[in-house]
């Protein structure tokens, strides 16, 4: 199975941790399109042999992730730390690290208690309503690896009724990239 960025959801926030632009939503995990091997604008990181290979451990197919990993996103308001939107044990699926220009990309997919829970943990905080007031880091083993300030457009993909829980993971850094993805994967 391949995490399907189709119907990418925009949002995109700036990244205070790597210095690189933030993460957006995607539409559906699928197999359809990984099965057939299709690429192309609806499935950009499907398709034959290259599709995700490359050099350095870029991974091919999304696994399993490991519910004990030492990986959080932590909802901020105004820079305290406000709640928890979830942890390795919310989600499903990890793919990566794939590399597009000068990013390197992990692509993880929230369980459905995950997607739900994210989507609580927004609107509860109120960012649906002030999302410039809050922004998600993300630690791996108490480290920040990822900062994204959160936009309306952000905000509004992550708690669309049609998202289907997956999040890309820009990194500036392979070396951060492949740290993430090393934890999450379990394999």
């Amino acid at each position: 199975m391949e995490l399907s960025r189709r119907g990418i959801l925009g949002g995109v926030g700036a990244a205070v941790a790597v210095g690189v632009v933030g993460f957006a939503g995607a539409a559906s995990v699928t197999d359809d399109d990984a099965a057939a091997g299709e690429t192309g604008p609806d499935n950009p990181v499907s398709g034959g042999a290259d599709a995700g290979a490359g050099d350095d451990g870029e991974q091919g197919g999304s696994v399993p992730v490991d519910p004990d990993a030492p990986f959080e996103a932590r909802l901020l308001r105004d820079g305290e730390d406000d709640r928890r939107l979830f942890g390795a044990g919310d989600l499903a699926r990890v793919q990566g690290v794939i590399t597009e220009d000068d990013e390197h990309l992990v692509y993880v997919s929230l369980g459905e208690a995950g997607v739900e829970g994210l989507r609580t943990g927004l609107e509860d905080a109120g960012a649906t309503d002030e999302p410039e007031r809050f922004v998600v880091s993300m630690t791996l083993d108490g480290t920040e690896v990822r900062r994204v300030e959160l936009d309306e457009a952000t905000v509004s993909a992550l708690t669309d009724e049609e998202w289907g829980g997956v999040v890309t993971l820009p990194f500036g850094e392979q070396t951060v990239a492949q740290s993430v993805y090393d934890s999450l994967a379990d394999e």
